[in-house]
């Protein structure tokens, strides 16, 4: 199940309280990186699981190649915060499907403005053959609804940053997901050529991007955020240690085959995560929407075990939407052939796709369970509550506070 990250993964940080909502009016129609998760629930977030391989328990991301035999399996155990309780993940509307479409705007037109997105958000979710006529990076920032609204001003350097994409396609280029025929050739000639993270923006507008680019609803995009970051690019304290389940997380486990080569290799771009939590231990997972980096040995031979998405998922927040967008599109597609060992049973399924992101599994009971809190958090517009900008990362006795990154 090579996808998100190092295969498709996503850490879902969800947030600090619980809230009990009502059944789900809206459902998700947008395509998500299939991935294998071990996090433990207990607090309400499921950041720090991606698609993980089924070996060792490891996590990794749906970007990277995948078996070429049966699907990974899932190893459930998140590293969240408060659950909510909701209905169940049973829906299969896309979101935004029976809404018309806002008017759009064009970026930098009429008065500046500091609103919040409106409830329904701006993008719907097109269907399974519109692919070929998806907009261009150009033509979706235009048509971002431009506002200086951002709940996250600690996400200001990731979300300005824009990765250079020749070095993007090389990565990827080195690093062929279809090798054991998991995913339609498509993946490679077509959709991650496409994610080049070519945009700047506040976080919301960061949103836009990706979901018209994708051709998704750009408030499914906010509601598995919610899950996996509380909105968070990239934590870490003064010294360079990560702020665990903000931005991070899906820590490789003591002793993992193949963890010394992944760990010493992303510790060559800015922090050797190593020296905070021991040799062979780092995050597998980065970014607001959780991408997995990690790609275990047994999936297929990736330079590094990496599958070539760090550091551009950690440092750039447009990259790292544009990676989740592009799996979700994949795999809503049909495209992610390891799921039903060649089948396309995910074709048209959005929830499915958006289930197999975290659990790097098709509607499992951990991909059903995490579909239902997405949901959950797409009903209750979690990120208009009241409360929404004052959600922080805690400090630390030992490291201190957090801060911005520069």
């Amino acid at each position: 199940m090579p996808g998100l990250g190092a295969r498709a993964a996503v850490a879902a940080l969800g947030r600090h309280r619980t809230m009990a909502v009502a059944g789900l009016a809206a459902v998700l129609a947008v395509p998500v990186v299939v991935l294998l998760v071990q996090h433990s629930d207990s607090t309400g977030r499921d950041g720090g699981a991606r698609a993980a391989a089924a070996s060792s328990g490891s996590i990794t991301s749906i970007a990277a190649s995948g078996p070429s035999t049966a699907s990974p399996t899932t190893s459930a155990s998140h590293s969240a915060r408060a659950t909510r309780t909701g209905t169940s993940a049973g829906s299969t509307t896309p979101p935004g499907a029976a809404r018309p479409s806002p008017p759009r705007s064009s970026a930098g037109v009429g008065r500046p403005r500091s609103d919040p997105p409106p409830r329904g958000g701006y993008f719907r979710t097109q269907p399974v053959g519109a692919s070929l006529g998806l907009p261009s990076d150009s033509t979706c920032t235009a048509r971002v609804h431009r506002s200086s609204w951002e709940p996250r001003p600690a996400n200001a350097a990731a979300n300005r940053t824009v990765v250079d994409p020749v070095a993007v396609h090389q990565s990827f280029a080195a690093r062929p997901v279809n090798g054991g025929n998991g995913y339609d050739p498509r993946w490679d000639s077509w959709l991650l050529p496409r994610v080049d993270g070519q945009f700047s923006g506040t976080t919301d507008e960061i949103f836009q991007w990706s979901a018209c680019k994708w051709g998704l609803s750009d408030d499914l995009l906010r509601a598995i955020a919610v899950r996996e970051s509380t909105w968070y690019q990239y934590e870490a304290y003064p010294g360079g240690r990560p702020v665990i389940d903000w931005g991070s997380g899906d820590m490789m486990s003591a002793g993992t085959d193949g963890a010394g080569a992944f760990c010493s290799g992303i510790a060559g771009h800015g922090h050797d995560y190593q020296l905070d939590f021991g040799t062979g231990i780092c995050p597998k997972t980065f970014s607001i929407a959780g991408v997995m980096s990690w790609q275990a040995p047994s999936w297929g031979q990736m330079a590094g075990n990496q599958n070539g998405t760090f550091p551009f998922s950690r440092n750039s927040t447009a990259f790292a939407l544009d990676y989740l967008g592009s799996y979700l599109r994949g795999c809503y597609n049909g495209w992610a052939h390891w799921l039903d060992n060649g089948g396309t049973r995910s074709v048209g399924q959005m929830w499915g796709c958006v289930g197999s992101w975290y659990a790097g599994a098709w509607r499992s009971s951990d991909a059903d369970g995490y579909i239902s809190r997405v949901q959950n958090e797409l009903h209750a517009f979690t990120w208009l509550q009241e409360d929404w900008a004052s959600i922080k990362p805690p400090c630390a006795a030992a490291y201190g506070c957090p801060g911005p990154r520069r």
